[in-house]
């Protein structure tokens, strides 16, 4: 073989062995791009997806905050009315504890002898004063008939009285005049706090 087919020989080698490699190598960065690109595509659609989700999620739990501060709101509103209302219960009882005085308990037993007759005990609180039984026993002691009144330990407040012949009692309270009136006035004061 001469030597210019040699060179000729190796040139050609050499030339094919290039263009083999270019051919190569520019499919493996063809490929590589490709892949690149696949997984820039993939992860802008698992950005979207996470993204979606995670509004989702926020909205959720703003209304889940909303749900919960809504409901405590109306716990404390009806616990702050419950609150205003016993409040008032007790000023009303301790108003009305005040207002039960002598002239108070003659006037209400001369009214209960007149309407009722004869055969009537009247029970009185047990801290009720001696000298308060005898002068509710004077001024009652006019009407057609005179009570039978006793002082009972488990009375707080108020009388009680009892139909002996009829075997019925009703008591009048501060507790019950004040649970009476608390009743009545209730609806008022829920109207009031309605209104703000």
């Amino acid at each position: 073989m001469s030597e210019h087919t040699l060179d000729g020989l190796i040139a050609k080698v050499k030339s094919e062995a290039i263009e083999a490699s270019e051919k190569e190598a520019k499919q493996i960065i063809d490929d590589a791009k490709q892949k690149a690109q696949n997984i820039v595509t993939e992860a802008e659609a698992q950005k979207e997806t996470l993204l979606n989700d995670a509004q989702t999620k926020a909205e959720a739990l703003v209304d889940k905050g909303k749900v919960a501060l809504n409901q405590a709101a109306r716990d404390v509103e009806i616990s702050v009315k419950n609150d205003i209302q016993k409040l008032f219960k007790l000023v009303l009882e301790a108003e009305v504890k005040e207002a039960f005085t002598p002239d108070l308990y003659t006037t209400v037993i001369s009214k209960i002898m007149d309407s009722l007759g004869s055969n009537v005990a009247i029970d009185l609180p047990a801290d009720t004063e001696d000298q308060l039984v005898k002068t509710i026993q004077k001024k009652v002691a006019v009407s057609k008939a005179t009570p039978q009144i006793l002082k009972k330990e488990q009375l707080l407040s108020g009388l009680s009285v009892t139909k002996t012949d009829e075997g019925w009692s009703y008591d009048i309270t501060a507790e019950e005049v004040s649970e009476l009136l608390s009743q009545h006035l209730s609806q008022k004061w829920v109207e009031l706090l309605k209104h703000k």
